[in-house]
Protein backbone atom coordinates (compact mmCIF):
# COMPACT_ATOMS: atom_id res chain seq x y z
CA UNK A 1 0.00 0.00 0.00
CA UNK A 2 2.50 2.71 0.62
CA UNK A 3 4.61 1.43 -2.21
CA UNK A 4 1.55 2.50 -4.27
CA UNK A 5 1.00 5.38 -2.26
CA UNK A 6 4.25 6.76 -3.27
CA UNK A 7 4.23 5.55 -6.47
CA UNK A 8 1.34 8.02 -7.41
CA UNK A 9 2.83 11.02 -5.50
CA UNK A 10 5.45 10.72 -7.64
CA UNK A 11 2.87 10.19 -10.87
CA UNK A 12 1.04 13.54 -9.60
CA UNK A 13 4.43 15.60 -8.67
CA UNK A 14 5.56 14.60 -12.68
CA UNK A 15 2.69 15.93 -13.86
CA UNK A 16 2.09 18.87 -12.22
CA UNK A 17 4.12 21.12 -14.77
CA UNK A 18 1.78 19.65 -17.26
CA UNK A 19 -1.05 20.91 -15.30
CA UNK A 20 0.15 24.65 -15.42
CA UNK A 21 1.75 23.92 -12.00
CA UNK A 22 5.02 24.95 -13.14
CA UNK A 23 6.41 28.33 -11.79
CA UNK A 24 6.27 31.49 -14.49
CA UNK A 25 9.80 32.98 -15.11
CA UNK A 26 10.66 36.19 -13.92
CA UNK A 27 10.15 39.06 -16.04
CA UNK A 28 12.69 42.10 -16.19
CA UNK A 29 12.77 45.89 -17.34
CA UNK A 30 14.91 48.90 -17.45
CA UNK A 31 14.17 52.41 -18.46
CA UNK A 32 16.35 55.18 -18.52
CA UNK A 33 16.07 59.27 -19.14
CA UNK A 34 19.46 62.15 -18.87
CA UNK A 35 17.88 65.14 -16.92
CA UNK A 36 19.38 68.22 -17.11
CA UNK A 37 19.87 69.62 -13.35
CA UNK A 38 23.00 67.97 -10.60
CA UNK A 39 22.13 64.19 -9.11
CA UNK A 40 21.65 66.02 -5.68
CA UNK A 41 18.85 67.82 -6.82
CA UNK A 42 17.00 65.02 -8.84
CA UNK A 43 17.73 62.82 -5.68
CA UNK A 44 15.45 65.13 -3.53
CA UNK A 45 12.90 63.58 -5.79
CA UNK A 46 13.66 60.24 -6.07
CA UNK A 47 14.82 59.49 -2.75
CA UNK A 48 11.72 61.09 -1.04
CA UNK A 49 9.84 57.94 -0.83
CA UNK A 50 6.67 59.16 0.78
CA UNK A 51 6.62 61.95 -2.61
CA UNK A 52 6.08 60.04 -5.19
CA UNK A 53 2.64 62.00 -6.40
CA UNK A 54 4.98 65.28 -6.48
CA UNK A 55 6.32 64.12 -10.19
CA UNK A 56 4.53 60.22 -11.40
CA UNK A 57 2.02 60.88 -13.38
CA UNK A 58 -0.31 58.01 -12.56
CA UNK A 59 0.15 58.65 -8.57
CA UNK A 60 -3.19 60.59 -7.09
CA UNK A 61 -1.79 60.55 -3.77
CA UNK A 62 0.90 59.32 -1.76
CA UNK A 63 2.08 59.93 1.77
CA UNK A 64 4.17 57.04 4.47
CA UNK A 65 1.65 54.90 6.13
CA UNK A 66 4.88 53.04 8.49
CA UNK A 67 7.70 55.55 9.42
CA UNK A 68 8.34 59.12 9.26
CA UNK A 69 11.02 59.40 6.86
CA UNK A 70 12.04 57.60 4.29
CA UNK A 71 14.78 54.34 5.80
CA UNK A 72 14.72 51.11 4.72
CA UNK A 73 11.27 49.49 5.94
CA UNK A 74 9.06 52.63 5.47
CA UNK A 75 5.75 51.98 3.92
CA UNK A 76 3.94 54.29 1.58
CA UNK A 77 0.77 53.88 1.05
CA UNK A 78 -0.02 54.98 -2.94
CA UNK A 79 -3.59 56.23 -4.58
CA UNK A 80 -3.81 56.03 -8.20
CA UNK A 81 -5.28 58.17 -10.06
CA UNK A 82 -7.69 54.51 -11.44
CA UNK A 83 -8.77 55.20 -7.98
CA UNK A 84 -6.83 51.86 -6.78
CA UNK A 85 -4.66 51.91 -3.67
CA UNK A 86 -1.80 49.70 -2.92
CA UNK A 87 1.41 49.83 -0.37
CA UNK A 88 4.91 49.67 -1.12
CA UNK A 89 8.25 48.55 0.98
CA UNK A 90 11.24 50.46 0.91
CA UNK A 91 13.38 47.68 0.97
CA UNK A 92 16.94 49.31 0.05
CA UNK A 93 17.20 53.19 1.01
CA UNK A 94 21.04 54.38 0.41
CA UNK A 95 21.60 58.19 -0.10
CA UNK A 96 25.37 57.82 -0.71
CA UNK A 97 24.54 55.87 -4.04
CA UNK A 98 21.39 57.94 -4.55
CA UNK A 99 19.52 54.28 -4.76
CA UNK A 100 16.28 53.02 -3.73
CA UNK A 101 14.16 49.33 -3.96
CA UNK A 102 11.03 48.46 -3.01
CA UNK A 103 8.61 45.89 -3.43
CA UNK A 104 4.34 45.58 -3.19
CA UNK A 105 3.28 44.82 0.29
CA UNK A 106 -0.49 45.13 -0.23
CA UNK A 107 -3.18 46.21 -1.98
CA UNK A 108 -4.28 46.11 -5.75
CA UNK A 109 -1.10 44.63 -6.96
CA UNK A 110 -0.15 44.34 -10.51
CA UNK A 111 3.17 41.25 -10.00
CA UNK A 112 4.39 39.07 -8.43
CA UNK A 113 7.69 39.03 -6.45
CA UNK A 114 7.89 42.60 -7.54
CA UNK A 115 11.11 44.52 -6.99
CA UNK A 116 11.94 47.72 -8.37
CA UNK A 117 15.22 49.71 -7.87
CA UNK A 118 15.81 53.50 -9.27
CA UNK A 119 19.47 54.79 -9.22
CA UNK A 120 20.46 58.09 -9.82
CA UNK A 121 23.74 58.78 -11.16
CA UNK A 122 25.82 61.90 -11.75
CA UNK A 123 27.16 61.80 -15.45
CA UNK A 124 28.93 65.31 -15.55
CA UNK A 125 28.24 68.61 -17.41
CA UNK A 126 25.02 69.49 -15.10
CA UNK A 127 23.53 66.17 -16.17
CA UNK A 128 22.02 63.05 -13.82
CA UNK A 129 20.92 60.00 -15.37
CA UNK A 130 18.28 58.04 -13.35
CA UNK A 131 17.85 54.38 -14.18
CA UNK A 132 14.38 52.39 -13.19
CA UNK A 133 14.63 49.10 -13.11
CA UNK A 134 12.00 45.99 -11.92
CA UNK A 135 11.63 42.00 -11.72
CA UNK A 136 8.46 40.10 -11.51
CA UNK A 137 6.87 37.50 -12.15
CA UNK A 138 3.05 37.76 -13.08
CA UNK A 139 -0.19 37.53 -10.89
CA UNK A 140 -1.43 33.96 -12.52
CA UNK A 141 2.17 32.18 -12.33
CA UNK A 142 0.26 28.60 -11.86
CA UNK A 143 -1.87 29.16 -15.65
CA UNK A 144 -0.25 28.30 -18.49
CA UNK A 145 -1.52 30.03 -20.74
CA UNK A 146 -1.86 33.04 -18.36
CA UNK A 147 -5.34 35.10 -18.51
CA UNK A 148 -6.10 37.53 -20.84
CA UNK A 149 -3.64 40.82 -20.27
CA UNK A 150 -1.69 39.10 -17.80
CA UNK A 151 0.55 37.32 -20.11
CA UNK A 152 4.42 38.38 -19.10
CA UNK A 153 4.41 40.86 -22.61
CA UNK A 154 1.76 42.73 -21.04
CA UNK A 155 3.06 42.83 -18.11
CA UNK A 156 6.42 43.94 -19.24
CA UNK A 157 4.78 46.73 -21.40
CA UNK A 158 2.75 47.80 -18.65
CA UNK A 159 5.49 48.37 -16.36
CA UNK A 160 8.13 49.86 -18.87
CA UNK A 161 5.11 52.51 -19.87
CA UNK A 162 4.81 53.03 -16.16
CA UNK A 163 8.84 53.67 -16.18
CA UNK A 164 8.99 55.56 -19.21
CA UNK A 165 6.46 58.16 -18.26
CA UNK A 166 7.41 58.31 -14.81
CA UNK A 167 11.04 59.38 -15.94
CA UNK A 168 9.28 61.70 -18.27
CA UNK A 169 7.35 63.54 -15.54
CA UNK A 170 10.19 63.47 -13.48
CA UNK A 171 12.37 65.03 -15.90
CA UNK A 172 9.65 67.80 -16.65
CA UNK A 173 9.96 68.14 -12.65
CA UNK A 174 13.38 68.87 -12.06
CA UNK A 175 13.54 70.96 -15.33
CA UNK A 176 10.99 73.21 -15.20
CA UNK A 177 11.88 76.63 -14.70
Amino acid sequence: MQRTTMWLAGMVMAAMPALGFAQAKEVTTTQSIRIKGSAEEVWTYVGDFGGLAKWFPSAESSRLVLKSRSEEGAIRELLRRNGTRVTEKLTEYDPTNMRITYTYADGAVMASDYFATIQVTDVGNGETEVVWSGRFTRLAYWQDPPPAGQDDDSLRTFFTNAYKAGLGALKAAVEAP
